[in-house]
């Protein structure tokens, strides 16, 4: 779904952005080890933070960023364009966007190394599918490595206002094994309404 005008709002806060340098792409990414030369799809890329973390963590990577919204994607070339100064070392080159629906990837089977997001699957209503979608575009032994929000269950008038999706970390840990992931942990810190998880596709 789109999300509403705050919500794009809040999502280029510098509250936000810290957050996402500083306590979820370094979990996220933690430990994990890819070939040179990686695909990596990010589902759900908002306004490009994301997709240059994980240029600066692999930096022979190319990296793809997914999003509905057209207004989001023209937000993630112009920050690709012009990095902010923490990512003016990055090499945005094999940076690149795309307009899509993550419940329905526009891509092959098995054409990436990694999958990855940051808390964007409570955003989507057949967020099952976006899973299964995940599934299908990974290589064998490729991993699913993602932070998510559980907004849904924590807040119910934002779920009811904007269209949050609730689930439980079980919730996600049961669509993740029904779509074919093998488990490898999953993290959800009491203090945060969010989880980390790891899944690999198996080789």
């Amino acid at each position: 779904m789109r999300m509403r005008r705050i919500e794009k709002w809040l999502m280029q806060s510098a509250l936000r952005r810290w957050g996402l340098r500083h306590v979820e792409a370094p979990r996220v990414f933690r430990d994990v080890d890819l070939p040179d030369g990686a695909e990596i799809l990010e589902i759900g890329c908002g306004y490009g933070d994301g997709a240059l973390l994980i240029q600066q963590r692999f930096p022979t990577a190319r990296v793809i960023g997914v999003d509905l919204d057209e207004e989001i994607i023209r937000g993630a070339q112009r920050k690709v364009a012009r990095p902010p100064r923490w990512a003016r070392h990055v090499a945005t080159g094999r940076i690149g966007f795309l307009c899509g629906d993550v419940t329905a990837l526009s891509f092959p089977d098995a054409a990436f190394d990694a999958v990855t997001l940051f808390g964007m699957l409570h955003h989507v209503r057949r967020w099952r599918r976006a899973i299964a979608e995940a599934y299908r575009v990974l290589r064998p032994g490729g991993v699913f490595t993602f932070e998510e929000a559980l907004i849904g269950i924590h807040w119910w008038r934002f779920n009811d206002y904007y269209g949050h999706v609730p689930f439980t970390a079980d919730d996600l840990t049961e669509a993740l094994e029904t779509a074919g992931f093998r488990m490898l942990w999953l993290r959800n810190p009491w203090y945060l309404p969010l989880c980390f998880i790891r899944a690999v596709k198996p080789a």
